[in-house]
């Protein structure tokens, strides 16, 4: 990389300097010693503002350091050093250098981008929906954030495993059990607080054509007023009464309602490695099981004490705004101490960073998740976690509803139907992911530039016209003028690696899409201005290296972002 080279020679120029001032320099210090990509071509290709931090360990003013650094800088890729303002250094490199440099990145191809600067182990879980239904819009957003931030995490040489953490347990998955037998086997009953819809009703009718009859009458008795009590009741009494059906119900609706939201993610073009069973954490009376790991190693470092017949977990003494019950009076496990054990099941398979990408609704999860895995962890291991805000769905002016329980919302499904899945997933990334989206599909179906998937698209698509009439031939000259005009285009391509290492370090794909549309945008006005093919072979060859050169950084860019690019519209 061209600025790795020359923030080498930086510090060389300032370790000469400190040598002839008789000064040692601090290595802390010296590494701060760099180059930053200039915005604007009037500062030059890369920018220093070192001096100004160097200026009182020399007990120099900036601008006279930079005078003595820049009298110790010189190399063949450099063209001119100017030293502005209180002392920044701008440096311009030479047109052959871009020149050598473009031609470099094509041979690269689609590695172009890709480096090996970090190592190491991710385990990077996304969506973990509740198999109750089909994936909803709010999902979908997730799910393609996870899958951008995978791979950008791998473009610097990470190894990620992408995992769906599935809550196969637990009492939403008995509601859903519930919901599927009175659907199946009860002509009448009051449907509030079950799961509705008509993926629930077909559901229900293809399990009673498999499982057939019950082997004696369904009497509910008198319910209770109270949903919660009522919808609990229900469910103990078709696990007392029908426990075959109940199991195999269970076991039926649960691999239905997965093998739907796996469709669904793979026409995303989104695959998880990896797809753990809450069920396979076990019981916390067996001491071999994941749950009864965690409570012990909890109870190991002295965090826990027992109150109110219940066992708590001291979460306050890690930034928890309050204790956390791990097991209740009756000694059954809570959903935390659930999501405890499954946490110690990732530690013990040895990744050494884990990634959480949860909905801003599981803000509260961030602590007492974080008090739990600091107890548990190796030395080496770490934990963040990424939240998405909510997606608001509009469509004639009009917000779409969300309402998973009562089947009325409008899924993922529905949008990719409506508007294929690349623009939604440009659309849903286009935000950072802590911002709420209100998804215009009027703006999403428009075919002009104030789409920005379109527009973008738009760039790619004119590449390859271009490219189909004519390409860039190494073997032709071309003008080192023609390069020096297009600044922007040259300078992103040339620095895309660090670009992307930058938006893999931030978490920001948000970014990456931004780069997409400034790319594109630049390269509209380029071909604007600019005649590709003309009878001038040198001009015309130079400008087709240009339009090589973006039609790649776009394709590689789409393709961190999981978007297909398209060579017609």
């Amino acid at each position: 990389m061209i600025l790795d080279e020359l923030n080498q020679l930086l510090r060389e120029s300032v370790m000469k300097t400190a040598t002839q001032d008789a000064l040692q320099i601090d290595k802390i210090l010296l590494d701060q010693v760099e180059f930053e990509i200039s915005a604007e071509e009037s500062r030059g290709d890369y920018a220093s503002s070192c001096c100004l931090k160097l200026a009182k360990q020399f007990n120099k003013k900036p601008l006279e350091l930079a005078e003595s650094i820049v009298a110790n800088l010189a190399d063949e890729k450099i063209e001119n050093i100017k030293i502005e303002g209180p002392g920044f250094i701008n440096v311009f490199i030479t047109s052959e250098t871009k020149g050598s440099l473009l031609k470099d990145i094509l041979h690269q191809g689609d590695d172009w981008g890709l480096t090996k600067d970090y190592s190491g182990k991710i385990l990077l879980e996304f969506v973990s929906s509740n198999p109750t239904g089909p994936l909803h819009v709010g999902h979908g957003r997730g799910a393609v954030l996870g899958m951008a931030i995978a791979n950008l995490l791998e473009s610097i040489g990470y190894e990620v495993t992408k995992e769906y953490y599935v809550n196969d347990a637990g009492r939403q998955i008995s509601i859903l059990t519930s919901s599927v037998l009175l659907n199946a086997y009860v002509e009448y009953f009051e449907p509030d607080g079950t799961y509705e819809g008509e993926y629930i009703k077909e559901l229900g009718s293809k399990f009673k054509s498999m499982f057939g009859e019950l082997d004696k009458k369904i009497d509910l008795g008198s319910l209770d007023e109270d949903k919660d009590i009522r919808l609990d009741a229900i469910s103990a009494y078709f696990k007392s009464e029908f426990n075959e059906a109940w199991k195999e119900a269970k076991k039926f609706s649960v691999s239905e309602i997965l093998n739907l939201i796996e469709e669904d993610l793979h026409k995303f073009n989104i695959v998880h490695d990896h797809w753990f069973n809450e069920s396979s954490l076990g019981a916390v009376s067996d001491p071999r099981s994941d749950l009864s790991k965690s409570l012990k190693a909890i109870e190991e470092g002295g965090h826990t004490y027992s109150k109110d017949g219940a066992e708590w977990f001291k979460t306050t003494g890690f930034g928890d705004d309050k204790d956390r019950v791990l097991l209740r009076e009756n000694g059954e496990p809570t959903y935390y101490l659930t999501d405890v054990g499954y946490h110690k099941n990732k530690i013990d398979r040895n990744f050494d960073s884990y990634i959480n990408i949860f909905g801003a609704d599981h803000h509260g999860y961030i602590p007492r998740l974080t008090a739990a895995f600091d107890v548990m962890k190796k030395e080496h291991q770490n934990i963040e976690f990424l939240l998405y805000q909510l997606v608001n769905l509009y469509g004639d002016g009009i917000k779409k509803t969300m309402s998973t329980r009562r089947g009325e919302f409008y899924s993922l499904g529905d949008l990719r139907e409506d508007l294929g899945p690349d623009v939604i997933k440009f659309f849903f990334l286009e935000k950072k992911s802590e911002h709420p989206i209100d998804f215009d599909m009027d703006l999403a179906k428009d075919e002009s530039k104030n789409n920005p998937y379109f527009y973008a698209q738009y760039a790619y698509v004119r590449c390859c016209s271009i490219l189909a009439k004519s390409s860039y031939n190494p073997e032709d000259e071309i003008s080192l003028e023609e390069i020096s005009n297009c600044f922007e285009i040259v300078s992103k391509a040339i620095n895309y690696p660090l670009i992307l290492k930058e938006f893999a370090l931030e978490r920001s794909p948000h970014s990456l899409v931004h780069f997409v549309k400034d790319f594109s945008a630049t390269f509209h006005s380029f071909y604007e201005q600019n005649p590709v093919l003309s009878d001038d072979k040198i001009t015309s060859n130079s400008r087709l290296l240009i339009t090589s050169i973006t039609k790649l950084i776009l394709k590689n860019s789409f393709k961190i972002l999981n978007v297909k690019p398209l060579e017609k519209m």
